[in-house]
């Protein structure tokens, strides 16, 4: 199985949330001159000059007619910039960033607390290198790189003619046929009150080399999440496919980034909540949240050829009789490689009580009682039911991860069979749980300190 790539670092639940950015007085970043909105939806270089936005394509659910809006004049956003995060290098060796290597072993070093390997967050993989999306807490809150060979990061300068505008988030990145998609949203940077605020869309980038991005304009009422929840991607057979998150999830589908098709309201089931999505060659599959008629929860799936038509009935993923008590798990997130997957379930009422699934193709799902490979952990007293370590995947390869004293790394294609790497270098704590999987190792950290294995293979 494998998937198209993306980063899901989310079109709305409900209500209308206002986007707000900053103009500073006497400090034009970007300037837009008679922006004009046609349909509902829609190394550095010189600021951009005035321009018209182009609006993306829209197709709403059940209209066959355009509608039209008013121009929108305002200003692109205009938001303090610190310097750009710099290029760097990450190690590794010739054959081990191709997603088909076999990895025989990492080397684990700890990172500088200035590298800016460190604010990695997530690797979108696509046909001409890799994207490198990063968090930091000055602007731009989202920094970028971009890499050939996935040794070499190349930031991606903000506020210029064809890139990111500075007062803006990225959202998501993912690979079509057509190119790269990416959506941001706009980033209040001020303290209350600002001295001069404009409502702006939310805006759709595409680009063909990850350097060049062209902006189209969306309707800011597709999105109702608050900021820092970021809307889930997924890339199938029928395109991107765009979710909020929660019950009510909203989608939307494209297949180029310019034209968009907004499904209708009632798309999942009433009582579904979304929490995970992905894309499969086959289809998309969704995870979350099933509330059942007397208010409990319970893990639950639905799978989509299209990622338009969903059923209205789930399937359960149940728990194992015996291992633990039953908490109702619910919250689930998924864990993707190239022949199978792991949904990951925490429970409602114990959150410290976690369950592992494993599918082969995202419809028939197994319980995972052991956390296969990690095993529960050695903890003996308050500290429930968790796996010994933490899991990660990139829609090809599944890696697990575990620091401390009984250190290990397991790869693995489809969650049932798992290779051991013979560990080199400084190991990661035990408390580093929180991974991102390079092209070329696996970026790990404890929220202080950071943790890069350069992968070894053949």
């Amino acid at each position: 199985m494998s998937e198209g790539r993306s980063f899901h670092g989310s079109p709305r639940t409900s209500g209308r949330r206002e986007r707000r950015v900053t103009a500073i007085v006497g400090v034009l970043l970007i300037g837009f001159i008679g922006i004009a909105i046609a349909k509902p939806w829609g190394s550095p270089a010189e600021p951009a000059p005035s321009a018209r936005i182009p609006v993306a394509d829209v197709t709403p659910p059940a209209a066959s007619l355009q509608a039209s809006t008013p121009s929108v004049p305002g200003l692109a956003p205009s938001a303090p910039v610190g310097p750009l995060p710099v290029a760097f290098t990450s190690p590794r060796s010739p054959a081990s960033a191709s997603a088909s290597a076999t990895w025989t072993g990492l080397d684990w070093r700890r990172l500088a607390p200035d590298d800016p390997l460190s604010l990695v967050t997530s690797i979108v993989p696509w046909r001409r290198g890799f994207i490198a999306v990063g968090r930091i807490a000055a602007p731009p809150s989202t920094p970028v790189w971009t890499s050939a060979d996935g040794t070499r990061w190349d930031a991606l300068p903000f506020n210029t003619a064809s890139t990111f505008w500075p007062g803006h988030a990225v959202l998501g990145i993912a690979e079509l046929a057509t190119g790269l998609v990416a959506l941001t949203e706009t980033v209040e940077y001020c303290s209350e009150p600002c001295p001069l605020t404009y409502e702006l869309p939310i805006v759709s980038w595409t680009s063909q080399d990850g350097r060049t991005w062209t902006p189209r304009l969306l309707p800011p009422e597709w999105l109702a999440e608050p900021s820092g929840q970021p809307p889930l991607f997924a890339v199938g057979p029928a395109g991107l496919v765009v979710a909020s998150r929660g019950p009510a999830a909203r989608l939307a589908s494209s297949p180029d980034g310019s034209h968009w098709h907004l499904l209708p309201a009632e798309g999942f089931p009433a009582q579904f909540a979304l929490t995970d999505l992905h894309g499969t060659e086959a289809g998309y599959v969704a995870v979350g949240r099933w509330i059942t008629t007397d208010g409990r929860s319970q893990v639950a799936s639905l799978w989509s050829g299209d990622g338009r038509q969903w059923p209205q009935v789930p399937t359960i993923l149940s728990t194992t009789p015996g291992v633990g008590p039953d908490v109702g798990p619910a919250v689930a997130s998924l864990v993707v490689g190239r022949d199978g997957m792991v949904a990951i379930g925490r429970g409602v009422t114990a959150p410290d009580i976690t369950r592992w699934w494993s599918s082969t193709d995202g419809r028939r799902w197994a319980a995972m009682p052991t956390f296969t490979p990690l095993g529960p952990t050695t903890c003996n007293e308050g500290c429930g039911i968790l796996p010994y370590g933490t899991l990660i995947g990139d829609g090809h390869r599944m890696v697990a991860v575990r620091g401390g004293t009984d250190a290990g790394v397991w790869t693995s294609m489809d969650s049932l069979a798992w290779t051991r790497l013979p560990p080199a270098g400084d190991p990661p704590a035990e408390q580093a749980t929180r991974p991102v999987l390079l092209p070329g190792g696996v970026l790990v950290t404890d929220g202080t300190t950071a943790w890069f294995g350069a992968a070894q293979a053949p």
